[in-house]
């Protein structure tokens, strides 16, 4: 029973990215020129981890790999379509949340915590007829303020009535990992385009 369980969960988290494999291997011609664009609005700096050269290789290698899972066939020859993506932003921002808990000692400590919102939109072009069709994707992850017991926590045997709060960091190099996330869920969104504009 564990491992159906497990199994059901790997393929639900593959699921999220992956899109439905094509019939047949389509040609296509991928626009590596993306405009990166980065905003920080907020006091943190996790999108310093990269400039916007290594923010588009990143995306690209996340497209690429969901091609690869699709049948999709990069050719800058014979194409039969053509993605291009017309945006990619990377806005970091930051807010403060208080602990509301007054049977904790952390009642009333304030943290700050980060956001980072990926955004991406382009078009596919079937170039037998130059319809286009148009995709967005995103991802989103944010630090969280918890009580939950830490790994940590649990190896000395602290925070056993979970009332003492902590915040759930972003990892050093979250927006370069992000922007590779991003980008495979990019190309999930072109991969269903193509597949509407082969029936």
């Amino acid at each position: 029973m564990k491992t159906f369980s497990l199994l059901t969960l790997i393929i639900f988290l593959t699921g999220c990215y992956m899109s439905k494999s094509l019939e047949r291997e389509v040609h296509v011609r991928l626009d590596e020129n993306i405009p990166v664009s980065i905003i920080n609005n907020g006091n943190s700096n996790f999108t310093g981890a990269g400039d916007e050269t290594a923010y588009r290789t990143k995306f690209i290698e996340g497209m690429k790999a969901e091609f690869t899972t699709s049948k999709i066939i990069p050719d800058g020859v014979n194409p039969e379509f053509e993605i291009k993506v017309s945006e990619f932003k990377i806005t970091e921002s930051t807010r403060e949340e208080t602990v509301d808990d007054t049977s904790s000692s952390d009642h009333g400590k304030t943290f700050e915590l980060t956001k980072l919102e990926l955004y991406a939109q382009g078009t596919v072009t079937r170039l037998s007829d130059n319809v286009v069709y148009n995709w967005t994707a995103s991802k989103n992850e944010e630090e969280k303020v918890t009580s939950l017991r830490s790994g940590g926590q649990i190896v000395t045997g602290q925070n056993k009535d979970k009332n003492e709060y902590r915040e759930k960091e972003l990892n050093d190099n979250e927006a370069v990992d992000l922007a590779w996330n991003c980008g495979r869920r990019s190309g999930n969104s072109a991969v269903k385009e193509i597949t509407r504009a082969l029936k």
